[in-house]
């Protein structure tokens, strides 16, 4: 019950620093001379993003993911599979 009675506390306690702080004059952001150089960055009109490198190391895994479900199942097809046949030993579909 105690326990109870601390969450509670403590919830009402950040509902209201939220409030207090919710209803706060925003914040004026003043930016000084010396750092107005990081805001005039040129605007570039062609923005070309390559997305081919960005999920290239997701293409990898698919592809070791499916070969190594395709010798999984076939070797699960040739050697019997759980019967002490040839299958992987990291194959899912084998039983120690």
């Amino acid at each position: 019950m105690r326990e109870l009675a601390i969450e509670i506390g403590v919830r009402a306690l950040l509902f209201g620093v939220f409030v207090f702080t919710e209803f706060l004059d925003p914040f004026q952001r003043v930016i000084q001379p010396e750092e107005i150089w990081l805001y005039k960055n040129p605007l570039v009109q062609s923005d070309n993003i390559p997305t081919r490198l960005m999920f290239l190391p997701f293409q990898a895994l698919a592809s070791q993911r499916s070969t190594w479900l395709a010798s999984c199942t076939a070797s699960r097809r040739v050697g019997g599979g759980r019967a002490g046949g040839s299958a992987l030993p990291s194959c899912p579909c084998t039983v120690p």
